[in-house]
């Protein structure tokens, strides 16, 4: 076994005894940040051309940055006095998704959300890039920022980071690169399986709530083309027919410490919604100052703005922020069956907004969508048979998901035991 000591960096713990610990702003030839130029001067961007700008969305969930959702013209580069980046500069977001690491593979100007760095001929750059995610779940220590988790440049340029010789740097990086690589691969397959049984999922409760459960009944056509045909004694409506909607104030309360809970599109998570996942709620009190909807338990919460066609059964009375659409079910509609009804017109309502900067559906395109309303008693059970069925399904998801969960876990203590020397290779 080799020779251990202590580091002296909390992080780090103990560290081969021949290796070093060394400041990150000896290991870098170069640490820059970027800026945003206005987002209203129209002369500032284009779709075509141009440079690509990077922002958090661009880097934080890739490990190479191939393109980019906005471009810069050369006003825009002039605005901030931007650098235009070569390929192969590591890219470390500072806000947000404080700790992101990605590279760049293509030339790019970059947002102020992150830095640019380059190593210099001391440290091998993958092994480089590994010490930033061995890193990431301890940098909240060197984070600032009241609401959110921020780093800025001098914070990172003192970062403490191992540093063993180039050769034992490559042979790790080597190491790190092919077992990443078989895990990523593992993972990548049960996120293929996820998604796919999600598909399938939702062409089971579209096909339950189009057809029923009833193969010989007699069909007809609904005269709505994206629903087709629906048993002949079903009712095409309005969905406005059989519910009232409620939608909230735009104001968001100062005060978020009452016993009504205040939900937000985060914290959905599953088929009943009844809580914010951050304990955020209103008083009475401030429902009767500012006229605050409360839905009652047993309507529909839908998404109206991003992530359109999300929903959940209101299991308590809450309040919600302005993104959402409350559907209260009249006595003739199972308020489970209406669940599923609008899970199965996510593609609908994502359609309806199309064309839009940013996808948000008015009450009145909630109000007028057509939908098949069969007898209470058939869409209770409906209900149950996909209550059933989905709860098969969603077994599979939490397992697949539970695997990856494990293989993200393992990944991350496995760079972090070998680039600190405590596992050899």
């Amino acid at each position: 076994m080799r020779e251990m000591k202590d580091s002296g960096i909390e992080w780090i713990g103990e560290i081969p005894a021949d290796w070093k610990v060394v400041k990150n702003k000896y290991l870098l030839s170069l640490l820059y940040s970027g800026g945003t130029p206005s987002v209203s001067n129209n002369d500032f961007y284009c779709f075509e051309g141009g440079t690509p700008f990077v922002s958090i969305s661009d880097m934080s969930t890739v490990d190479y940055v191939l393109s980019t959702q906005k471009r810069l013209t050369g006003s825009g580069l002039k605005d901030k006095n931007l650098k235009i980046l070569p390929i192969g500069t590591i890219l470390y977001s500072i806000y947000a998704t404080v700790g992101a690491v990605s590279e760049l593979k293509i030339e790019a100007a970059i947002s102020q959300a992150m830095l640019a760095l380059q190593v210099n001929s001391k440290v091998n750059k993958s092994f480089y890039k590994y010490n930033l995610a061995a890193m990431k779940d301890y940098i909240f220590s060197n984070a600032n920022g009241n609401t959110q988790f921020n780093l800025n440049a001098e914070k990172v340029k003192n970062f403490y980071f191992v540093l063993p010789n180039v050769a034992t740097q490559h042979r790790i990086a080597n190491y790190l690169d092919r077992k990443s690589s078989q895990i990523d691969a593992i993972i990548a397959r049960q996120q293929e399986v996820i998604e796919k049984l999600k598909a399938y999922k939702l062409s089971i409760i579209t096909e339950a709530v189009t057809k029923g459960l009833n193969p010989n009944v007699p069909m007809k056509d609904s005269g709505v083309e994206w629903i087709g045909e629906v048993p002949e004694h079903w009712n095409i409506l309005k969905l406005q027919a059989h519910t009232q909607m409620l939608t909230p104030m735009r104001d968001r309360p100062e005060k978020l410490d009452g016993d009504i809970p205040w939900v937000r599109i985060e914290d959905y998570d599953g088929k009943y919604i009844s809580a914010s996942k951050e304990g955020l709620g209103v008083s009475t009190e401030t429902v009767k100052e500012m006229n605050l909807k409360i839905y009652p338990v047993g309507s529909i919460l839908c998404t109206s703005s991003c992530d359109l066609g999300k929903c959940a059964i209101v299991a308590r009375e809450l309040v919600s922020n302005q993104r959402f659409i409350n559907i209260i079910p009249d006595s003739n509609t199972n308020s489970d069956y209406l669940y599923y009804l609008m899970l199965s017109n996510a593609e609908r309502l994502n359609h309806l907004s199309t064309g839009t900067i940013q996808a948000n559906l008015s009450r009145k395109a909630f109000e007028h969508l057509m939908v098949q309303f069969p007898p209470i008693s058939e869409q209770k059970e409906i209900a149950y048979y996909l209550d059933i069925k989905c709860e098969i399904i969603e077994f599979s998801i939490r397992k697949k998901q539970e695997l990856i969960d494990r293989l993200s876990s393992y990944k991350k203590s496995l760079i972090y035991e070998v680039v600190t020397g405590k596992k050899e290779v």
